[in-house]
């Protein structure tokens, strides 16, 4: 007998699963779950590096924005590397959800017809 699903989402996946001609030709990779921790650590990795690496200008105040950004990603790393990690990952995330968003927009845009204006009459 067919185990009930705890959420209506887990009822659908399981019914596209069942349904799905492909799923005996892609068996399931354990080792996937390790490389997508791995290169999710190594991309985190690389934007706290890209971070750091980048220099406030130096004709900038004490309360310029860049400076005080720089301040911040330093103080953090010193304090706390495991949370400028996880700050990181929050913005690059927040970062491609407002891309995405630009470009829905953007796209939606450019579907739109161009109004034309009506040519006036003399009279």
């Amino acid at each position: 007998m067919a185990r009930k699903p705890s959420s209506p989402l887990e009822g659908l996946v399981r019914d596209l699963d069942a349904g799905s001609r492909s799923l005996p030709h892609y068996p399931q990779v354990p080792m996937l779950d390790q490389v997508r921790r791995e290169w999710s650590e190594l991309r985190s990795e690389l934007q706290v590096r890209r971070s750091l690496r980048a220099e406030a200008p130096a004709d900038g105040g004490p309360l310029n924005s860049a400076v005080l950004v720089q301040r911040m990603l330093d103080t953090m790393q010193a304090t706390s590397p495991g949370y400028l990690r996880h700050f990181i990952d929050y913005i690059d995330t927040l970062s491609w959800l407002q891309a995405l968003q630009d470009g829905a927009a953007s796209g939606g845009d450019a579907t739109k017809p161009k109004r034309t204006r009506k040519p006036r009459t003399a009279g």
